[in-house]
């Protein structure tokens, strides 16, 4: 049996502007991150300068073996004010499609990762009325000056606060609510992690639907798409129809929406098993990951299944990832990951690319810099870059578009050491 994956597929690795840039100082997240008291353990700072350090580490990534660089375009950045946009923030995003064209690696951009700009946060973020507008319009602006890239996202996760807003609201009241609030000049609603259902199913698939048709306006051939963050939903025994209840709540309506889009990104890290008491949990005494969740690669191939059982649409798979200190395990993850993802594609499944979160060790949201999703590690004091043999793994996974190597590979050319270290004389 070939373990072999269709030719053209996509391999690559994924980041976001706030968690890897640095200095993204107007945005609605700096503001909530340096509140006092703050829901983020600790403020991004300068994350891992890779505003200053894109070409180099681009050229880390096309070293590796990959082919995709999946990256956000920082809306914060490119309209500092509503209708003045920055030509500075332009061209920098133009000289990193650039810096991946000459590496022979395919840019992905993604038009927005969780973060706005302060002035979109006051005015009430996807609850406005005037978001999808709005949001559109840095798009059109954006994709009319970019040129370079095929395949691009609108908005990262548009269902995530489906099911993680009433987790973060429970665990944000008192002094930390008061003061957030107070930093954001609004509502926390106003911020993408914690926007109500309504605002997603209305303003957020609104925004998604006016951004694809701006960008493809000015780039017909692109293919663009949103990603959804999409858990494995299993039962227990008598748990059937709670499970149903959660796809249909936390996943389904997007995806109808989506499924006539050029292709839907799915983003899946673990599964959660529904019980007959309402909860839903990973299996009980199984591995966990850093982040808590259940250490079960299985769950990627069992999501693009669903998502192309219900929508028939190609799916490219823009995260997927372990945390953790164990890189053994890390490689161990993938493979089993991308062995599920094949039997899928043998299946009938569209899958056309597999983009693995992160590729750096970045900054983790509302978790700081703790858990440890990447490819490469990252020296808080130095910013000096460390490969770690999982990059490695998934770079000789993408040379040979296989899980096995054939039996005579030429040794691949790295133009690296272990530990090299990034300098900050990039493109910035």
């Amino acid at each position: 049996m070939t373990v072999g994956f269709p030719e053209g597929f996509i391999w690559g690795a994924a980041t976001a502007a706030h968690q890897v840039e640095g200095g993204n100082s107007n945005s609605d997240a700096w503001v909530l991150e340096h509140a006092v008291p703050s829901i983020f353990r600790e403020p991004s700072g300068d994350a891992i300068d890779h505003w200053n350090r894109f070409e180099d580490d681009v050229a880390l990534l096309a070293a590796l073996g990959l082919r995709a660089y999946r990256f956000s375009i920082e809306w914060a950045r490119i309209e500092p004010r509503e209708g003045v946009f920055s030509r500075a923030a332009i061209d920098h995003y133009q000289r990193c499609i650039n810096a991946c064209l000459e590496r022979g690696v395919q840019p992905i951009p993604t038009f927005h990762h969780f973060t706005a700009p302060i002035w979109v946060a006051r005015d009430g973020g996807l609850t406005s009325a005037k978001f999808p507008e709005r949001f559109a319009r840095y798009c059109e602006k954006v994709a009319r000056e970019l040129s370079g890239f095929q395949y691009a996202c609108t908005i990262n996760e548009l269902n995530l606060p489906l099911f993680m807003r009433e987790k973060l609201v429970a665990a944000v009241n008192g002094d930390l609510k008061a003061a957030a609030e107070a930093a954001l000049g609004s509502s926390l609603d106003s911020f993408f992690l914690f926007s109500p259902r309504e605002a997603i199913l209305k303003q957020g698939l609104k925004a998604h639907a006016l951004a694809r048709d701006a960008i493809k306006a000015q780039h017909p051939n692109c293919q663009v798409g949103a990603t959804l963050s999409i858990q494995d939903e299993q039962a227990e025994s008598g748990a059937e129809a709670f499970r149903d209840e959660r796809n249909a709540q936390f996943y389904d309506e997007c995806l109808d929406a989506l499924k006539n889009d050029d292709f839907i990104g799915v983003q899946t890290y673990t599964r959660l098993i529904a019980r007959k008491d309402g909860s839903a949990t990973g299996a009980e005494g199984a591995p966990r990951t850093m982040i808590g969740w259940e250490d079960y690669p299985q769950a990627l191939a069992n999501t693009c299944r669903y998502v192309f059982e219900r929508t028939g649409a190609p799916i490219v798979i823009t995260e997927n990832g372990w945390a953790g200190l164990d890189d053994t395990r890390r490689s161990e993850f993938i493979r089993e990951a991308l062995q599920g993802v094949h039997h899928a594609i043998q299946d009938g499944v569209d899958v056309r690319g597999y983009l693995y979160w992160t590729l750096f060790d970045n900054y983790e949201w509302m978790s700081g810099y703790e858990p440890k999703f990447g490819l490469i590690g990252v020296d808080r004091n130095t910013q000096a870059r460390k490969i770690k043999p999982s990059a490695l793994v998934l770079g000789d996974i993408a040379q040979n578009n296989s899980l096995v190597a054939p039996d005579i590979v030429p040794t691949p050319t790295r133009n690296f050491s272990p530990d090299q270290e990034s300098s900050p004389v990039g493109i910035g």
